[in-house]
């Protein structure tokens, strides 16, 4: 009796771990470069086209975003022009200060726009580019000062 009772434990322990690796190891949504994914946030199916985007000015937006590295605060300058509620061009200037940031925000800055330009700045959201996760929530960081700069 005592076997079986352990057998079965052992059975749904052996379940327990598989089911709980396929949650953790499921994959992310990814763009053309498989380092690199984004989120898109669902836009109000009630809404136009034209409410959706008429509530940005046009412009050139020149702003400052912060994120928290694992050696402390870091800034990345980010640099958007928007048209008609359109990303048409993107910069990033890397201003961190740490080594490893440094390389992070500079493989993510010749990397990011390819998600980024020709979207609805609304529908930005990085999560991974060129294996940084942080500089990401720093250029997301950018783009919800620039959308408030923006509003009309």
């Amino acid at each position: 009796m005592n076997k079986n009772i352990a057998t079965g434990i052992t059975i749904v322990a052996i379940i327990l771990v598989i089911t709980l690796a396929g949650v953790f190891f499921q994959k992310s949504p990814k763009s053309n470069n498989a380092e690199n994914s984004v989120t898109t946030k669902t836009a109000n199916p009630n809404s136009t086209l034209e409410e959706a985007t008429a509530t940005y000015k046009d412009g050139v937006y020149d702003v400052v975003g912060d994120y928290i590295s694992p050696g402390g605060a870091e800034t990345i300058g980010v640099k958007l022009t928007l048209e008609n509620g359109i990303i048409t061009d993107s910069e990033v200037e890397v201003q961190a200060t740490r080594e490893i940031s440094v390389e992070k925000q500079t493989d993510f800055s010749e990397n990011y726009k390819e998600l980024v330009i020709g979207k609805n700045i609304d529908d930005i959201e990085l999560t991974k580019v060129s294996g940084s996760s942080l500089t990401p929530k720093g250029f997301n960081d950018a783009v919800e000062k620039i959308k408030t700069q923006a509003q009309s």
